[in-house]
């Protein structure tokens, strides 16, 4: 049976307490000694087996091993944890080892060793050795502070794993691969090397750090479909404009694809590591740095921002709080109470997107149809509150004719009880000529929507005047300490529209001396036309319900 000093030390090693009662039965000489004993034991256990004792760097990084995605990709910051979180990833999946904090709902289905993995990284020089290598080897301490101490951690592969127990055994310079004594191998591999390197052999999973080439990607995609493995990419996007387009790939073949809304490739899995949720990371420090860099790129950065997104026709609008400086009229990094760019201490935390709520039933909703004849039709609603703020609170995409959108639209309307006052529709498609009415000469899209009791008048399709208007909307008010346009974060499709909506043909050169063009790219701008065509009819909570004329009640009958 153990002893009281035994089975401390054995808890010490899970890194559970003893209960202070327990300990409180040992003369005081023998509780020292177990103190110091059980401290010993327990720097050598999260040393000799620090993945046991992982902890992720941050919510989102939590996400990221629960992802059962074949492709997985995390744009974050510098020191965004983005890279150590999926080499932490990889460890487990090589040992079969599912750490302390992931114990719950770590996905089994994951856990197949032996496998075969490769890492790809910029250099075998700068990158490897000094970069890679120590976050994996037990002995090597990463992070700032004593070794030991709560902000870092030692090499993630435990030390049992490796051949003898020692690094040089299990590591080959030659073949620059690792083999762990459950028999798992990782072959460690640079971008520079030729492409015909890559060919050859099946990998369970391949890690790309900081992205890489788009042939290398391709290849090594290839490696791992024979045997349904995964390929998970790490990478802080460049903050120089010429050298972000190169990345432009990545972003539209993987990223873009894997982000959260209707449009998501169920293969992918796309995740963004903001700097400041680091838990290890001196916030301070983080202000500092932000100091000296511009806003774009502070947003590269501490957000992983994709540059080549610098032609967003609403940069500011934002799905995540930020901090607004009424001194600077600019989103702006906090350091404590003040700006770091100019000590002003007015500053507004705000997001255009909000949890949805009951719409009061005071409010009148304008209802705006974005019609079109080669994809869905595109629909949005919009609350109105006595402060003349808009509040988008629904949205559909609908592929059918104008029967079924006119239930579809009356159903929702009946369901969130919407006082809706007025219809709008896009004046261009609206005027077209139908495809639905048999040939009638003159008949228009607008027409067979009327027809089916979805009658709704021509919007004013202004853009200019429009985007200048949304802009005001989508700043912070002084008074409020809000913007002024929301949207629920049930409206997935609005909120990625208005994050990737941008100018036609963004130049490559620098933005600082290059305008965009006037024209906006006709892609991800169905819901930014319905705010369009809504701003412009300038709704106000007074204005519509003197109009006298309810076009949906709650409660009221179909036609």
């Amino acid at each position: 049976m153990p002893t009281i000093i035994e089975e401390a030390i054995a808890l010490a090693a899970k890194g559970i307490a003893m209960p202070p009662e327990q300990i409180a039965l040992l003369p005081m000489a023998e509780q020292i000694a177990l103190a110091e004993q059980v401290d010993a034991r327990r720097r050598s256990m999260r040393q000799e087996h620090q993945l046991l004792f992982y902890q992720p760097a941050s919510p989102t990084a939590r996400l990221m091993h629960l992802s059962m995605a074949l492709q997985l990709i995390a744009s974050g910051g510098n020191r965004s944890s983005k890279t150590d979180t999926l080499l932490a990833e990889l460890v487990i999946q090589l040992t079969g080892i599912v750490p302390y904090s992931l114990e719950a709902d770590y996905p089994r289905a994951k856990l197949r060793p032996p496998i075969r993995a490769r890492v790809m990284c910029e250099s075998l020089t700068s990158t490897l050795e000094p970069i890679i290598k120590p976050k994996l080897r037990w002995r090597d301490w990463n992070g700032r502070g004593e070794p030991g101490g709560p902000y870092g951690h030692w090499g993630w592969i435990p030390r049992h794993m490796l051949l003898r127990g020692r690094w040089d055994d299990s590591y080959s310079e030659k073949y620059r691969t690792l083999t762990l004594t459950n028999g798992s191998t990782v072959q460690f591999m640079s971008y520079t090397q030729e492409l015909d390197d890559l060919k050859g052999g099946s990998y369970h999973i391949v890690l790309n750090d900081e992205g890489g080439p788009q042939a290398h990607y391709r290849e090594n995609h290839m490696r791992t479909m024979d045997v349904g493995g995964g390929i998970y990419t790490a990478l802080t996007p460049p903050d120089e404009t010429s050298a972000a387009w190169a990345y432009a790939w990545i972003y539209d073949e993987v990223y873009e694809r894997g982000l959260p809304g209707p449009r998501k490739d169920p293969q992918i899995d796309a995740f963004t590591l903001f700097t400041e949720d680091n838990r290890i990371l001196d916030p301070h420090d983080i202000a500092e740095i932000g100091r000296n860099l511009s806003p774009t790129q502070r947003e590269v950065r501490f957000h992983g921002r994709f540059l080549h997104l610098s032609g967003l026709i609403y940069p500011l609008f934002t799905d995540r709080e930020q901090w607004w400086c009424f001194g600077c009229n600019a989103v702006v990094l906090p350091d404590g109470p003040c700006c770091i760019s100019c000590a002003s201490q007015e500053l507004a935390h705000f997001c255009h997107v909000v949890e949805p709520f009951d719409v009061p039933g005071g409010w009148p909703v304008v209802m705006v149809l974005d019609p079109h004849d080669r994809k869905p039709h595109a629909l949005a609603w919009y609350a109105i509150d006595p402060s003349d703020d808009i509040w988008q609170v629904a949205e559909l995409e609908l592929d059918a004719g104008p029967l079924d959108v006119r239930d579809a639209v009356h159903a929702l309307e009946e369901e969130r009880g919407f006082l809706v006052m007025r219809r709008l529709i896009d004046p261009n498609m609206g005027q077209n000529p139908s495809r639905q009415g048999g040939g009638r000469r003159g008949r228009t899209v607008r027409d067979d929507f009327d027809e089916v009791g979805l009658r709704c008048d021509l919007a004013d399709d202004n853009q200019q005047t429009a985007r200048n208007a949304m802009r005001e909307l989508m700043k912070p008010d002084r008074r409020t300490q809000a913007p002024r346009f929301h949207v629920f974060a049930s409206c997935p499709a609005t909120i990625f529209d208005f994050g990737h909506y941008v100018w036609d043909e963004w130049s490559r050169y620098s933005s600082e001396t290059h305008d965009p063009k006037p024209k906006a790219r006709e892609k991800h701008d169905d819901f930014p036309a319905c705010a369009h065509y809504l701003v412009n009819d300038h709704p106000t909570f007074s204005g519509l319900r003197q109009r006298g004329e309810i076009l949906r009640r709650p409660g009221s009958v179909r036609p």
